[in-house]
C-alpha cells in the first residue's frame, strides 16, 4: 500500500465515520480506482467505554488492520486517530495472524495520538488536565498515572462481592454530583469472575444498539442474541451483590457501581476502571467489627 493510497482511504473513512446511520458492524466497499489499487471493504467496530466515550473504528474486513478511530463523547465531534502506513503495512503482512491479533499493532502504535486525544477530550469535558500525567516517552504504557506524596495519598476503597474482596481503586476522578472513578486494581479472587466484567461492555454496546434499531424499526439477525446476553451477564454481576468498602471497613452507600474490565480489548492490564456514585444523603455503615 501507498501513502496515497492509504490518505484515500482515510479520507473516507473521516466522512464515513461522522455518519450518524454508521454503527458496530456496518460495512463500506471503496471501489478499485485513482490512489486506491484494489478494492477495500471497511467494517466498523465500536466501543462504548465507562467514562461516556465512544470509540469508532473503520477496520479492514479483509486484513483486520484499522486505518482510523474516531473518538467523542455524545453531541461532540470528537478527535481522529490515523494508523501509519508503517502499522498498516505490518498488520497487512504479518504472517499467521488472525483479524483480532492483526488489529493490536496499530493499536498500540498509534497509543500516543490515542492519550493526546483523549486528554484533550477529558479537559474539555471536565476542565481538569490534573487528572493523569501522560507519558511521551514510553510507548509501552497507556499512561503513567500521577504518584501523590505521602501527605497527599489518597485512600482506597475495596471491593467486595458477598465478603471476598476483589480488588480496590483510589476514585482519583471525582466530579461534583458525587461521581467518582479510578482504575481497578484485582486481587487474586477477581479473576473468578473476570471473564464475566471483561464480556460485559460489549455485551452491553450490542444490546444498546439492538434497542436503537429497534425504535428504527430495523431488525437484523442476531438482535434478541444480544439482548439475551447482556441480561445474563447483569443478572451475573447482580448476583454478585458487589458493595464498596473504605479502608476502615465502612461500606459506603452508592447509588451506582460499575466495573469495566477493558484489558483484553486493548491489551493493557491496566485498563480496569471502577465507576461509581456515591449517596450524599446516606451515611456509611460499619460491615465489620472496629478495633
Amino acid at each position: 500500500m501507498t501513502k496515497e493510497e492509504l490518505e484515500q482511504i482515510q479520507s473516507v473513512c473521516r466522512d464515513w465515520l461522522r455518519q450518524p446511520v454508521v454503527a458496530n458492524g456496518s460495512r463500506l466497499t471503496i471501489p478499485a480506482g485513482g490512489a486506491v489499487s484494489r478494492t477495500v471493504e471497511l467494517e466498523v467496530s465500536s466501543l462504548l467505554t465507562f467514562d461516556n466515550v465512544t470509540i469508532t473504528s473503520a477496520v479492514d474486513a479483509d486484513t483486520g488492520v484499522c486505518y482510523s478511530k474516531l473518538i467523542a463523547r455524545p453531541g461532540e465531534s470528537g478527535e481522529f486517530i490515523h494508523a501509519s502506513l508503517e502499522m498498516i503495512t505490518a498488520g497487512e503482512t504479518s504472517p499467521s495472524t488472525s483479524p483480532t491479533q492483526k488489529q493490536s499493532a496499530p493499536l498500540r502504535a498509534t497509543q500516543k495520538r490515542y492519550q493526546d486525544a483523549m486528554q484533550r477530550l477529558a479537559e474539555t469535558h471536565d476542565g481538569d488536565a490534573n487528572d493523569a500525567l501522560r507519558s511521551a516517552s514510553d510507548t509501552n504504557a497507556w499512561w503513567i498515572e500521577k504518584v501523590p506524596s505521602e501527605a497527599d495519598r489518597q485512600p482506597k476503597y475495596l471491593l467486595y462481592t458477598n465478603g471476598e474482596l476483589l480488588g480496590h481503586s483510589l476514585l482519583e476522578r471525582a466530579r461534583s454530583d458525587g461521581q467518582r472513578s479510578g482504575r481497578f486494581h484485582p486481587s487474586e479472587d477477581y479473576f473468578a469472575y473476570a471473564h464475566i466484567f471483561a464480556a460485559l461492555p460489549q455485551a452491553e454496546n450490542d444490546f444498546l444498539e439492538a434497542n436503537a434499531r429497534e425504535a428504527y424499526d430495523i431488525v437484523e439477525a442476531g438482535d434478541d442474541e444480544y439482548r439475551k446476553r447482556f441480561n445474563e451477564l447483569s443478572a451475573e454481576v447482580d448476583a454478585l451483590q458487589l458493595y464498596l468498602e473504605d479502608e476502615d471497613g465502612l461500606k459506603i452507600k452508592t447509588t451506582e457501581l460499575r466495573l469495566e474490565d477493558l484489558s483484553h480489548h486493548f491489551d493493557d492490564e491496566t485498563e480496569r476502571w471502577l465507576h461509581v456514585t456515591i449517596d450524599p444523603n446516606v451515611p456509611i455503615e460499619p460491615t465489620r467489627p472496629q478495633n
